[in-house]
């Protein structure tokens, strides 16, 4: 895979103004999310011609009615910006009655009627977009006959102060269970690459005692826009990296908070010393085992990875969203801090 990447209001701007013309025919799919900022590439785009758009709902059974407010508001937003275009919005049951995910499988068959259309290139919208929908469409686009595109965007202070509520079963993520859970991975030495993030200390936990892995290389993020978040992180998950999980601290792996190439490359450099280092010690090759749960720009590079070198994705999914403002605020119109897009080309 050959990533051609765009980084900033700037850059991003000039690609979609010289590339998205028409005779081109695309599909923009992002999440209809009570963050205004799911607003922010649809207000880049909204006057290019050649886009359809397709905003999907993802419906989990607990969440703060001022969060559906606020979402409600931004979907009012929408409409009045994208008047001029085809515009649908579709929900997604995320989370079955038995508490198993169904996010990706359910947004999988949503996406598939609309890639029958025959679009000339796709963008995801990763910014407020759950990552077990993101990963398993940003997979379906790259492996269809479209061009594939991933777009993201992030700003350091969010005006929504929200607690995720996480599923107590994790499980692969649609799409990348790659051979998992079957004889071929019995013997295997297994790497587990975790994404470190704050307050997600029982969820990565859990993820481990399903997996035990051979060895594990936590992601800290570094550099980051908070100097001492890689620090914080590892003082929070401090007995869990030395005690449970039992980390070597030279395989802690830091890697750009800001650019997914920079987790992409890493990993994939880790995934195959390993298979060349540990050739002819045993018959079944090692596996790597990825969990993203931190920054969403460094999970993005997770999912090249993924895609790439076919591997593994175990997560928890999240069951809701609590949040104890009571006044839903203003939609911005300010620019994000952070502004990323990428272009998944087959080699």
């Amino acid at each position: 895979m050959n990533l051609i990447t765009h980084k900033d209001t700037e850059e991003c701007h000039a690609f979609f103004n010289g590339y998205f013309t028409l005779p081109k025919k695309a599909l923009f799919v992002g999440t209809l999310g009570f963050n205004d900022a799911c607003l922010y590439f649809p207000r880049m785009i909204c006057d290019l011609e050649c886009f359809d758009f397709l905003f999907l709902i993802e419906k989990r059974p607990e969440v703060s009615p001022v969060l559906e407010q606020a979402a409600e508001q931004n979907r009012q937003e929408l409409m009045k910006m994208l008047s001029r275009h085809k515009l649908s919005f579709e929900s997604v049951l995320v989370i079955a009655d038995d508490t198993a995910s169904t996010a990706g499988r359910n947004a999988a068959t949503t996406f598939d009627k609309w890639l029958a259309n025959c679009y000339t290139d796709v963008i995801v919208d990763a910014t407020t977009m759950s990552r077990g929908v993101c990963f398993p469409l940003v997979k379906q686009a790259y492996e269809s006959k479209t061009s594939a595109h991933v777009v993201i965007a992030d700003r350091i202070a969010s005006p929504l102060k929200t607690t995720a509520m996480y599923t107590d079963s994790p499980q692969y993520m649609h799409g990348f269970q790659a051979d998992m859970d079957t004889d071929k991975v019995k013997d295997a030495i297994k790497l587990w690459i975790p994404q470190l993030s704050e307050n997600n200390h029982d969820s990565l936990e859990r993820i481990f005692r399903k997996e035990r892995p051979d060895e594990v290389a936590p992601i800290l993020p570094f550099p980051a826009v908070n100097p001492r978040r890689g620090d914080e992180l590892m003082r929070e998950f401090h007995d869990l990296i030395l005690s449970d999980w039992d980390v070597n601290l030279l395989d802690i792996i830091y890697a750009h908070e800001s650019d997914p190439t920079d987790v992409f490359e890493t990993i994939k450099r880790i995934h195959c010393g390993r298979e060349v280092a540990l050739d002819g010690f045993q018959k079944t090759p090692p596996r790597t085992i990825l969990s993203p749960s931190g920054s969403k720009m460094g999970s993005l590079g997770m999912l090249f990875a993924a895609i790439a070198l076919d591997l593994p994705v175990v997560y928890s999914e999240t069951m809701g969203y609590r949040c104890e403002q009571q006044i839903v605020p203003p939609v911005s119109t300010e620019m994000p801090d952070r502004m990323w897009h990428a272009w998944l080309r087959h080699l």
